[in-house]
């Protein structure tokens, strides 16, 4: 995949309506239901189940300033899952996934010596979510606030579009850095709250595939 250098104030991008994002090319994503055999140690009940990734794809654009990397995901869901009003109401979301180490998984979510780093967009909260990860139920959440992680979105009647936009650069060794010119790798999430998605039950892209960052 390719993250494409732009001229635009990310500021503009922020808004996934902007004219901007046409001059970005799009990049389609194929999901398929997340594995959950590799869950049985963690959480044997979510290991059997079944019915979960109902979301096919994603449709990606990527780009960059120089300074901060802005990533737009569209995906088809008619249905606007963004409030939580009973125990068994679960909302949409979406995950961008990448690795802080070499050979690190992104079905198995890392490992203690190869951890990953997602960006996670809930459609009832007002901020995203970072998350450091060293394999299942090991998910460390902290506030976008911290990192300058920040997430924008709507709902128009049939899709989500939601905008994650952070510093290419960080001083902290839990957050993936991207420096332009240099490979990367990503991988891709996607919840379906009116399908009782959750946890791992969810769609995903598979493991990471090579990124380029423009130059």
């Amino acid at each position: 995949m390719r993250v494409q250098r732009h001229s635009y104030d990310s500021a503009v991008l922020a808004d996934g309506r902007a004219p901007a994002w046409g001059a970005i090319k799009e990049q389609e994503i194929t999901l398929i239901p997340a594995p959950l055999t590799r869950t049985a140690a963690v959480s044997p009940y979510l290991s059997r189940q079944t019915g979960h990734g109902r979301i096919h794809n994603l449709r990606a654009r990527l780009a960059h300033d120089g300074t901060t990397l802005s990533i737009r995901l569209a995906w088809h869901d008619p249905d606007k899952d963004d409030e939580l009003k009973d125990l068994d109401q679960f909302t949409d979301g979406v995950a961008v996934m990448f690795p802080l180490a070499p050979g690190a998984s992104a079905m198995a979510m890392g490992a203690r010596e190869a951890p990953i780093n997602a960006w996670f967009w809930k459609a009832d909260e007002n901020e995203p979510f970072d998350v450091f990860a060293e394999g299942y139920a090991t998910s460390h959440r902290r506030s976008g606030a911290d990192s300058g992680l920040t997430a924008t979105g709507y709902h128009d009647q049939e899709h989500w579009v939601v905008v994650l936009q952070r510093p290419l650069t960080n001083a902290d060794d839990r957050l993936a850095g991207f420096r332009p010119g240099s490979p990367s790798a990503i991988a891709f999430a996607a919840w379906a709250g009116s399908n009782k998605e959750r946890s791992g039950q969810k769609s995903v892209s598979g493991e990471f595939v090579h990124l380029t960052v423009d130059a």
